[in-house]
């Protein structure tokens, strides 16, 4: 699926033509309110998206003769061992792990890159003027490639996840009574006295008995 570069003419430029024509779409996605982890992402996410069709589906100089074949042995030029094998694998990382990062789903990477392998060997299959042979072993490259993508993604959302923190005074429900406790403290009992002496509509929570004063009655 994937020839060397100089068998395919034109990559480079066919990449660039199809880069600046999703560059209004990639702006326009990296301007919604996300972290600059997903903002990035989908704005590189378009190019990598552009380099695979610009890889796969490039015509090239080799002529096929027949329609609809396709390859299904494993050894055919080389297979997953391959240099052209590596690099089907490395082809669909970054549109993987990009698409991962936008939408924080890794079914979408794996989705996609499945979709869009089996997309494009069916092209190839069904179009021989491309010059390019459609064969298994490059659906299952693509596919290890889209997951090494969204593995990566993976760790780079593990990596970069903030965390929220609890403010210094938390409020708990506990039974129907209100009860705030400090983090610093972390016994059951232990109240606030500042928090407890009001609610936020002014009423008492202790009565003047000095027993807390339930919110609601328990059912």
């Amino acid at each position: 699926m994937l020839e060397t570069y100089r068998g395919i003419p034109y990559l480079l430029d066919t990449w660039l033509f199809l880069t600046a024509m999703t560059l209004p779409v990639a702006l326009s996605a990296a301007r919604r309110p996300a972290g600059i982890v997903p903002r990035l992402a989908s704005l590189l996410m378009p190019a990598s998206f552009a380099l695979v069709l610009a890889a796969t589906l490039s015509p090239t100089a080799h002529r096929l003769a027949g329609v609809g074949v396709c390859g299904t042995h494993l050894t055919t030029t080389g297979g997953l061992t391959s240099m052209q094998g590596l690099l089907n694998v490395l082809l669909f990382i970054p549109a993987a792990g990009m698409l991962t990062l936008t939408s924080g789903r890794p079914t979408d990477g794996i989705a996609a890159g499945i979709g869009l392998s089996a997309t494009v060997e069916a092209v190839q299959a069904l179009i021989p003027p491309l010059g390019r042979s459609c064969q298994l072993h490059d659906l299952i490259a693509n596919t290890l490639g889209a997951f090494a993508g969204v593995g990566l993604a993976a760790a780079v959302q593990v990596a970069t996840r903030t965390r929220t923190l609890t403010s210094p005074a938390y409020v708990v429900e506990h039974g129907a009574v209100l009860v705030s406790r400090s983090p610093a403290r972390h016994r059951r009992g232990e109240l606030v006295p500042s928090l407890l002496r009001t609610t936020p509509v002014g009423r008492p929570l202790i009565s003047k008995a000095g027993r807390p004063r339930p919110l609601a009655r328990l059912r």
